[in-house]
């Protein structure tokens, strides 16, 4: 783990401090770590509610039953083609969870 030997004071009106409670609570994460994340120039993004989990369920469900249907396939030609379009879906679910969990790097002007 990394060391960390300097400890900075920051003072903030009773607005600013109930402001970064509710933006790092927003985002799963304690103050330190929302600041850490600002400071290194990334933008926390907010934890999605339960909704967006229960669809990356069912997409993964999706994709293990693609895969179960090729395990079953007569020949190993349609058992690849299936498990191509199984692994589509995974490569699909990988791009949403980027999109939506990963913080965004932002640029030197302060803009996405």
């Amino acid at each position: 783990m990394r060391k960390r030997d300097y400890r900075v004071t920051l003072y903030l009106d009773r607005d600013e401090k109930e402001m970064l409670r509710r933006n790092a609570k927003a985002c799963g994460m304690d103050d330190n770590s929302y600041l850490r994340q600002l400071l290194t120039g990334h933008e926390p993004r907010q934890a999605p509610d339960d909704r967006f989990w229960e669809t990356m369920d069912i997409i993964r469900e999706f994709s293990d039953k693609i895969d179960q249907v090729a395990m079953n396939a007569d020949n190993s030609v349609n058992m690849i083609a299936v498990m191509n379009e199984a692994r589509k879906w995974r490569v699909f679910q990988n791009a949403i969870e980027k999109e939506f969990l990963r913080p965004k790097r932002r640029d030197d002007n302060g803009s996405d």
